[in-house]
This record gives C-alpha cells, structure tokens and sequence, in this order.
C-alpha cells in the first residue's frame, strides 16, 4: 500500500498536471477563434476576387474545361495535423478520402497524394498509401498563407495549369482533378468532413459569377489580355479556398484538442477528489491511531503509579 507522504507527492504531482492540462485548453480555445477569425477576414477578400471575375467574364463566353479523358489522374490533398491529443481527427479526414475514391471507383495508381500534417502523413503511410508531398501544418495565423502558397505551387508543378492553344478560357485539362479534403468545426460540439473540387473550375460557380448583378452605376474599364487577367484571378480564388481549407481544418483541430483537454481535465478533478478523499481517510486513521497510543500509554502510567 502506498504510504500518506507517497500519496501526498502524488496528489502534489496530480494538480500540477491539471495546471498543464487547463493552460493547453484555455491556448487551444484561444486558437480557435483566431483561426476562426482569419476565416471570416478571407470572406472580404474572396468577394473581392469575386467580383473582379465578374467584370473579367461580362459579355464574354463563359470558359469551357475539356471533356474528361478515361485515364484522368487525381491529385488529391487531404488536410489533418501535425500534432497528437487529437483523438480521431486525422483518421476520420484520411477514412473520408478513401471512402470518396471507393464510391466514385477510383483506382489508386490515378491518385497523387499531398498530405498537410505529419502526424495525419505517419498514418497515410502505416496505411500503405505513397505520398508525394508532405507538408507541415502552420502554428500560426501568419504561417497560414506561406503554406498555402506552397501548395498552390507544387500543384502546378504537377502541371495542373493548361493552356488552351486557341486562347480560350481553360485553367485545368480534362487529364485532372484536384480534390480537397479537410475537417471543419460544426456548432459548438463537433467537426465534420468536407471536400470540394479544386479544378477543374466549376464551370456552375463562374454562370453564377457572371449573372450577378453589378451593385453600381462604374463598369470597370482595364487595358490588360482578358485571358491573362482571368488566369490571375483564378489563381487567387485557389489560392483563396486553399487558404480556407486549412484555416478551417486547425480551428477544427484545436477544437478537438481543447475537447480532448477538456475531457482531460474532468478525469483529473475526479481522481484528484478521490485522492484528496482517501488522504483525509487515512490521515485521520493516522490521528486515531495516534491519539489511542497516547491514551494507551497514559493508563499504562497510571496504573504502574
């Protein structure tokens, strides 16, 4: 049996572990609503790229991808962490990928993989799937944008970006599809799994783009090529959904963590109680026992007088 100081140490070592516990829960809530932030910020932006297609497509055809070739090729970039204390985060986004390629038949010597988050990339790998990109995720706000625009540049040396010899309005050829899978916090007690295509551009999205309508009495007037400038912006809406997927896939991961914490915490406070509680049995035991020595010895005296 454990002795009253070992128990003492351990209740000691016990309540530091809950000051640990509590300070990674109140840094990951605090994380959250930063990612959650930069999010809502990227909406301003996203209208504004928005809008500039629009004036870039008005009264003109609107562009049409190739018709799709039987050996398309898949890129697909699955968005999880770096970090553990996750509990299911990155299994749930890698098991909602696989089960996407198996309902939509898609053979995996078509599939690339580019995996954000090392800890997600050690089970994509124990899984027996090949990587050809791994990056880690950003630890800030600001380290958001740098990584966004790594994979926005390895996706085109992946020679995503096709030309159409004519000049017409083409970004992505019939040979690829870039797919994003990422984990998005849901209300106030969840997270779900999301995917949306990447390229080739919704042809869908671009109608509606160029059906709205223009909210002032300025048509904006520029000298540059129509095609190059249609390039640019799409570019920056990829970059911009790129952005989103991982802003919204670590307030999602920092989530999980402060309810893993939180959870965490809940544990501690019980077997803290239940220690504190055997404690003051013990020691009273102790104080008992003390205490009937000292009467014990008291009449021993008293009768040897």
């Amino acid at each position: 049996m454990q002795t009253l100081e070992g128990l003492k140490k351990r209740i000691k070592t016990t309540s530091s572990l809950k000051d640990i516990v509590g300070s990674m829960k109140t840094l990951s809530a605090v994380s959250v609503g930063q990612y959650e932030k930069s999010t809502r910020a990227l909406q301003n932006y996203s209208s504004v790229i928005e809008k500039s297609l629009q004036a870039v497509l008005r009264d003109k055809p609107i562009p049409v991808n190739k018709e799709v070739s039987k050996n398309q090729k898949i890129i697909a970039v699955v968005i999880g962490s770096d970090q553990g204390l996750v509990g299911k985060f990155n299994k749930v986004i890698f098991n909602y990928a696989l089960d996407y390629f198996k309902k939509n038949n898609l053979d995996k010597k078509d599939i690339t993989l580019i995996v954000a988050g090392r800890s997600l990339g050690s089970k994509v790998l124990a899984s027996g799937w090949n990587i050809n990109t791994l990056f880690s995720m950003p630890s800030s706000v600001k380290v958001m944008i740098s990584v966004a625009k790594k994979i926005i540049l390895r996706l085109g040396e992946l020679n995503i970006e096709k030309k159409d010899d004519e000049g017409s309005f083409n970004f992505s050829d019939g040979n690829v599809k870039v797919l994003v899978f990422y984990n998005k916090k849901e209300g106030a007690a969840s997270f779900t799994q999301n995917m949306f295509q990447m390229l080739p551009v919704d042809i869908e999205f671009l109608k509606e783009v160029q059906k709205r309508k223009w909210d002032d009495n300025q048509i904006p007037m520029y000298n540059y090529d129509d095609v190059g400038l249609f390039y640019s912006f799409i570019k920056q809406l990829l970059f911009v959904n790129i952005y989103k997927a991982i802003s919204q896939s670590l307030a999602a991961e920092h989530f999980t963590r402060m309810m893993t914490m939180q959870s965490a915490e809940k544990n501690i406070d019980e077997h803290l109680e239940q220690m504190n509680l055997e404690y003051q049995q013990r020691r009273q035991t102790e104080i008992t026992n003390e205490l009937l020595d000292v009467v014990t010895g008291a009449e021993v005296l008293k009768k040897k007088k």
